[in-house]
């Protein structure tokens, strides 16, 4: 089938083309209405095609009976000419019927069925035939008769539908420490309405997982949520993926075609989550053009930085709150605050009788902080507790990088290598700007005027990039960089750092 008929049936709606359906079974058009329970007038004509319904479901206009064909023992060779008009009077079209189906002019038509044209395009034959509604065998006729090669293609009315995305996967746990974040982008996206909110962050930073509950929450809700995520990232550290979704195909949209994201979200979705989609060039999703022709669309995307287009709404996910050094700790309020939280439930997962006590508390409250309350750190740490106790482990941690990736080997980036994207995405000036306060313990925004002329512009972009924090609230207005920044650093100074830069 010619991509021109493939193209026009499937702008048409799911009714129309259920329609059509029924239209090629032979259904009446009182039958067609009944079915699918609209009035006679929503299907009486294909706004694609300009398939009238109507005349198609009654048999078309009444035409004068046409001599039965040969019988095939007779083995008799038909022109061609007198094929497409015995299959066209059998079919009750009129030749301008016939020209509007298959996508040619009238002309076209009674040239052929005068003889005039003798050898047909093979692109002609098979809308014909197409048109006709031919099976396999009065295809091949039709298609010998005019002296091309056979074309079995599908029927007009066998058109696969266009597949549906997966829906999101299951979150990977207990989302834990993000419930204000969580309130936050339901709020963006359903008492406010925006219709693009980025969540961004760095990698690691539970980008993943907030839109996961997030869409979960929204389900349960009613709403109807599409997910897509380019192909080749792996879910991130355990999210389990939906029935559909982990086959390893390509999803629509995955070649880089903001097209086929396109059809693939029709009027199925209120709501599509974009996860990851972050790398540069043609393979990007247009987000602006794809809320441009879907207008009831609603656009949640997860990326290291925002998309800066008219209308889009930004939350910046930063680390979570770790413990302020003290002496002794409470262990009950030490355990409220969300990074020790975090680090608990995970630890419990792989060590069940874990407990927060004297002789464990500053070395948890220690690693929280070392690790800046980045949730996929803390993940990682409370993995390498099955062999180092939190003590050792902390000890350890200054010196040993490898801490910082999955003890599994799952597919995850380790923590350095994923930071360094989101140090190279800032602006060059920004990153200078980042160097010369990331060996700092804490700075304010005056203490940058001499390193840019918008220092408070600087901040903004390093906050946003989740690459600096609030120092704490005993010290208002100040800033750190995160540790893991310190570590990049520190790595990339080195001769080693500075031969794999090169």
């Amino acid at each position: 089938m010619s991509n021109k008929i493939r193209d026009a049936v499937r702008k048409i709606g799911d009714r129309e083309r259920e329609a059509l359906g029924h239209v090629a079974r032979g259904d009446t058009y009182g039958e067609i209405a009944r079915r699918l329970n609209v009035s006679p007038h929503a299907v009486g004509k294909s706004t694609a095609t300009g398939i009238s319904l109507r005349e198609r479901a009654a048999g078309g206009p009444r035409q004068r009976p046409v001599p039965p064909a040969p019988s095939e023992g007779a083995r008799e060779t038909v022109p061609f000419a007198e094929l497409l008009k015995r299959h066209r009077g059998r079919s009750g079209l009129t030749q301008q019927q016939l020209a509007d189906f298959a996508t040619l002019s009238v002309r076209a038509i009674r040239d052929l069925e005068s003889g005039r044209v003798r050898r047909p395009r093979r692109e002609s034959v098979g809308l014909l035939a197409d048109a006709l509604r031919l099976g396999d065998t009065e295809r091949l006729q039709l298609h010998a008769a005019g002296g091309s090669p056979a074309d079995l293609r599908v029927s007009l009315f066998e058109l696969p539908a266009q597949p549906a995305l997966p829906e999101p996967p299951a979150p990977p746990g207990a989302l834990v420490g993000r419930e204000a974040e969580l309130q936050v982008l339901l709020d963006q996206v359903t008492v406010h309405g925006h219709r693009l909110v980025s969540v961004v962050g760095i990698g690691g930073i539970g980008k993943t997982h907030l839109v996961l509950e997030a869409a979960q929450v929204l389900r349960a809700r009613g709403r109807r949520v599409g997910w897509y995520a380019p192909a080749g990232d792996p879910l991130c550290c355990g999210a389990i993926p939906a029935a559909g979704s982990g086959s390893g195909e390509r999803p629509p949209g995955a070649a880089g075609s903001t097209d086929d994201l396109v059809e693939a979200i029709g009027d199925r979705y209120d709501l599509l989550v974009i996860d990851g989609d972050d790398a540069p060039g043609p393979g990007r999703v247009d987000i602006g053009e794809l809320l441009r022709r879907r207008p009831g669309l609603r656009v949640v995307v997860t990326g290291l930085t925002p998309r800066h287009l008219p209308g889009e709404r930004v939350l910046p996910l930063t680390a979570m709150a770790v413990p302020e050094e003290a002496r002794d700790y409470d262990h009950a309020r030490l355990s409220e605050v969300a990074s020790v939280a975090l680090f608990l439930s995970h630890m419990r997962r792989s060590r069940p009788g874990f407990r927060l006590r004297q002789d464990n508390a500053h070395a948890v409250a220690g690693l929280c902080r070392w690790l800046d309350g980045v949730p996929r750190a803390l993940e990682y740490a409370a993995g390498w507790c099955l062999v180092y106790p939190p003590e050792l482990l902390l000890a350890r941690a200054g010196r040993d990088s490898s801490l910082l990736s999955s003890p599994a080997g799952c597919g995850c980036q380790d923590l350095l290598r994923s930071l360094a994207r989101s140090v190279g995405i800032v602006t060059e000036r920004h990153r200078r700007v980042l160097a010369e306060v990331a060996d700092r313990p804490h700075w304010t925004v005056a203490d940058l005027d001499h390193l840019v002329p918008d220092p408070a512009a600087a901040l903004h972009a390093l906050l946003v990039h989740g690459l600096v924090r609030p120092a704490g609230a005993h010290l208002p207005e100040h800033f750190t960089a995160l540790h893991l920044v310190r570590l990049l650093h520190g790595r990339d100074r080195t001769p080693a750092g500075v031969a794999r830069a090169g």
